[in-house]
This record gives C-alpha cells, structure tokens and sequence, in this order.
C-alpha cells in the first residue's frame, strides 16, 4: 500500500504546472552611460526578491525614485503584459488572487541596502488597480558595469 501511495504521489508531481519563466522586460530606460543593461541581469536581481513588502521602506514617490535610478545609476524595466513574479505571501497581502504578482514595471539602482541587498521598486497589478511597493532583492548585481559585478559598498 505505501509503495502504490508513493507512486501515486510520484505521478502527481509529474504532472503539476510549471511556475510561468521569467521574461525579459519589453523596454529598459537606461541610466547607466554608455552601457545597456542586459536584461538577463534585471530578471535575476528581480527573481532574487524576499516574498515581503517592505514595510519600513514606504515607497518615497515617482519623482523621488526617478532621482535615485539617475543620479546612483540604474534603469527602470517594463512589462507591457505584466511579469508574473511567484509571491504568495504578497499577493495574498495585495488582495491579490492566487500566488502570482503581475509585476509591470521596476526601477533598480545601484544604491546598495547593506552589503548583500538592494531594494527596488516595483509596479504590480492588484484588484484596486496598479500599486508601488518596495521589495528587497538579494542579487546585488552591479546592472551598469559591461560585466556585471557585484558593486562596491557605495554601490558603483
């Protein structure tokens, strides 16, 4: 009985849906200089994000993150169709049905939050309509260097 139990268990895995991949975004404003961002690099740092808002970070403001993205360096990303970011604890926090995030747009810069974070700020789709909210990512990439290292503590 444990062995018809286990496989019963073993073809149910099999069979379950394959979270959506994470896709490159549809358009990146760059601030980098005269490197582009690669946007295999903004897809890590943002699948490396902690399934929590920030709570002590509200988010400070279109303007106030537009200056931060120029002047540390960065790039704003965008999904025209919305990423979908598996965050369950935060969708359900958002209201929002189900354990995807439709992430559309995210602003990174290379400002560090200690020395093995970031945050960065995102746009997610909720039932109220778009919402900006702080998350913390753990890929603390550098997206303006031609080779993608990891930033010093001033974050250059």
């Amino acid at each position: 009985m444990k062995r018809l139990v286990a496989v019963a268990a073993l073809l149910l895995a099999g069979c379950s849906v394959k979270p959506p991949p994470l896709l490159p975004p549809d358009r990146v404003e760059s601030f980098c200089g005269d490197v582009r961002p690669d946007a295999a690099e903004i897809t890590a740092i943002l699948s490396s994000v902690s399934d929590r808002i920030e709570a002590g970070n509200p988010y400070p403001g279109d303007a106030a993150v537009r200056f931060d993205v120029t002047h540390n360096g960065g790039a704003f990303a965008h999904w025209t169709g919305g990423q979908q970011l598996y965050m369950p604890y935060t969708a359900q926090d958002l209201g929002v049905a189900g354990n995807y995030l439709d992430v559309t747009d995210v602003a990174l810069d290379n400002q560090l939050a200690g020395t093995e974070s970031r945050l960065l700020y995102a746009t997610v789709e909720t039932p109220g309509g778009a919402k900006q909210i702080v998350l913390r990512a753990y890929d603390v990439t550098n997206i303006c260097a031609a080779h993608a290292t990891a930033p010093d503590a001033e974050g250059t």
